[in-house]
């Protein structure tokens, strides 16, 4: 699995997010900052990163995301299910002419995004996060299937009933210890992004998100 940093593309971000040994970025994205697309590609490009993009979670500043990842080429890009089936007809032949996978990420309930799913042959990015939320808890038995379809990953330091909204993985380790477990097992090797927000994008916290994740994938 690739442990994955989230933020905007702030170069003093990224700077710390290398300094602690992190491999691959979603860039986070809003039609504010895709106003500078040359901008992001010259911030982007001067760090030896794996780059996924995450769409403005408004539904604005498709075109300019379009652009955006004609230049930066990303490994992956994800979006939520906010859009009306004909717009999700356009989007997902933009991506495809690029050649970018594409993921959409479950936002309400971990079934919503099924029929876009197969209606278009696109990924599916699941967000533990929302998926607890809704199920009021992390239900394993109806739980891996669905790990088992998903191609991409959200991760944060939530459980049910708690206040860790967007925190770090390794704020709650014994919980996410065991999720990162169950994907292990069922054979999941791509992006886990740890979906932390703005006051947890330090150097220190990236450090310890590497660190816990790297003994998960060691010692389980």
């Amino acid at each position: 699995m690739i442990l994955t940093a989230k933020c905007a593309p702030e170069e003093r971000i990224l700077t710390d997010i290398v300094k602690a040994d992190i491999k691959a970025v979603e860039l986070y994205l809003s039609k504010d900052i895709l106003e500078d697309v040359p901008g992001i590609i010259k911030t982007c490009k001067q760090f030896p990163l794996r780059y996924t993009v995450h769409a403005p979670n408004d539904g604005t500043g498709l075109s300019e995301m379009y652009d955006l990842v004609a230049l930066l080429k990303p490994e992956a890009a994800v979006l939520h299910n906010i859009y009306w089936l004909d717009e999700w007809e356009g989007i997902v032949k933009a991506f495809q002419k690029h050649a970018v996978p594409m993921y959409i990420e479950n936002t309400i309930g971990a079934n919503e995004i099924v029929k876009f799913v197969q209606r278009f042959d696109i990924g599916f990015c699941f967000d533990l996060e929302h998926a607890q939320m809704e199920c009021c808890g992390f239900y394993e038995e109806a739980f891996i299937p669905i790990l088992k379809r998903a191609g991409y990953f959200h991760l944060t330091g939530y459980t049910f009933g708690s206040n860790m909204w967007h925190t770090p993985i390794h704020h709650t380790p014994e919980h996410n210890r065991y999720l990162l477990g169950l994907l292990k097992q069922i054979g999941y090797s791509g992006f886990i992004v740890s979906e932390a927000s703005v006051g947890y994008q330090t150097c220190e916290e990236f450090a310890a998100a590497k660190e816990f994740f790297d003994k998960c994938m060691v010692n389980g």
